[in-house]
């Protein structure tokens, strides 16, 4: 379910990322929902790059937003009262985390518009790492990587999206500790044996 409130939020920051010439993307909820799996959300959250945090900063705080928490990774944002909704930036400090905006699919839909969204490889990738960084998430961010891996098996995600690519989310699995997890999520939704190279999507 999404709130016309949101469509309208959604709207107002993406124009002004625009304007500010910030490349966005959108990942989380929004993005599930774009892949075809609707869940109700009132939080927005985009995947940017570390280096526009002034540009971000100063254009958050005249549309009327405070940042309530910010690290090296992401920053968090929520108006007066709640008004208009938290706002969530998860940040890209490397050529790796560039490359998933760059690959970023420009999706027009009937509710929220036209916005850049994460190909579903990297939404896979940044929910292992979101697991790696904050386990006590976990159970939330396994559920979202299954009912992706679920999608693709069932071909419910539009071919506009590229083939998940198993061998990269494997890499970025073993960089973050996480093969076995994910090992064992593409088995227990694929049904396939566990020998390198015998996964087929």
């Amino acid at each position: 379910m999404i709130l016309k409130k949101l469509t309208n939020v959604l709207q107002l920051i993406a124009s002004n990322l625009t304007e500010n010439q910030v490349p966005y993307s959108l990942i989380g909820a929004l993005a599930l929902g774009l892949y075809g799996l609707p869940r109700y959300t009132s939080d927005i959250d985009l995947l940017t790059e570390g280096r526009s945090w002034s540009e971000i900063s100063a254009m958050m705080e005249r549309l009327g937003y405070t940042c309530y928490q910010k690290t090296h990774s992401f920053a968090q944002f929520d108006s007066e009262s709640g008004v208009l909704g938290k706002i969530d930036f998860m940040f890209v400090n490397t050529q790796d985390g560039e490359d998933m905006i760059g690959r970023s699919l420009v999706v027009e839909d009937e509710l929220l518009g036209k916005h850049p969204v994460i190909q579903p490889t990297d939404f896979i990738i940044l929910k292992l790492m979101a697991i790696a960084n904050n386990p006590d998430l976990g159970p939330k961010d396994e559920a979202d990587i299954l009912e992706v891996l679920k999608l693709f098996k069932n071909h419910l995600i539009s071919k506009d999206f590229g083939s998940l690519d198993m061998d990269r989310i494997f890499l970025f699995a073993d960089r973050f500790g996480q093969r076995m997890r994910i090992e064992k999520y593409v088995q227990n939704v694929f049904a396939v044996t566990n020998k390198p190279g015998s996964f087929e999507l």
